[in-house]
């Protein structure tokens, strides 16, 4: 293996490793260092002196390729999630914005890759399994959500409670109980 085509693989490598450093962390707040680890990945795979050799120059041009629709894609996959209503709050402007960079994405995608019949047929026979498992998963939640009884509301603390609750957080941070 050739110095270039090793750094191509460690690129990608380092990549992914990135990418999975910037799932792990809480919902809203990934690990900061998950997304500069990916963008470093991707220059060690895509900057180089010389060409690589030839399966690995078609891993580069294959990611280069990508990219004219991928990051249009993703992009506007980041603003749909961004915009998506969230407690009832929905914020149109973001939503839009996606939306219309992932329809951007999808045209130059198939403006590049000039599809045939049979990959439309097949891609649209995977979008109908899609929607078919989508269908049945909505529905299954639905279901489940309305065979399950809902809970009565919680009453309040009374007033042993409350004093219990007090005096544990006072001792856990230190507060003397007397002024």
């Amino acid at each position: 293996m050739s110095l270039w085509a090793a750094q191509v693989w460690l690129g990608l490598s380092i990549a992914v490793i990135g990418i999975s450093m910037h799932r792990t962390g809480p919902a809203f707040r990934r690990h900061p260092f998950g997304t500069p680890i990916a963008l470093l990945g991707l220059a060690v795979m895509l900057i180089h002196v010389e060409q690589p050799p030839h399966p690995e120059l078609e891993v580069v041009s294959a990611a280069v390729d990508a990219a004219f629709w991928t990051i249009p894609a993703l992009l506007g996959t980041r603003l749909v999630l961004s915009g998506a209503p969230l407690y009832w709050k929905s914020r149109p402007l973001p939503l839009l914005a996606g939306w219309v960079l992932i329809v951007a994405g999808w045209l130059q995608y198939y403006s590049t890759s000039s599809p045939s019949l049979t990959d439309a047929l097949s891609a649209g026979g995977s979008l109908i399994g899609i929607l078919l498992s989508l269908a049945v998963f909505v529905l299954c939640v639905r279901t489940a959500e309305r065979m399950t009884p809902q809970e009565p509301e919680t009453e309040g603390l009374d007033e042993r409670e409350m004093k219990y609750v007090a005096s544990v957080l006072r001792r856990h941070l230190g507060v003397d109980d007397e002024p």
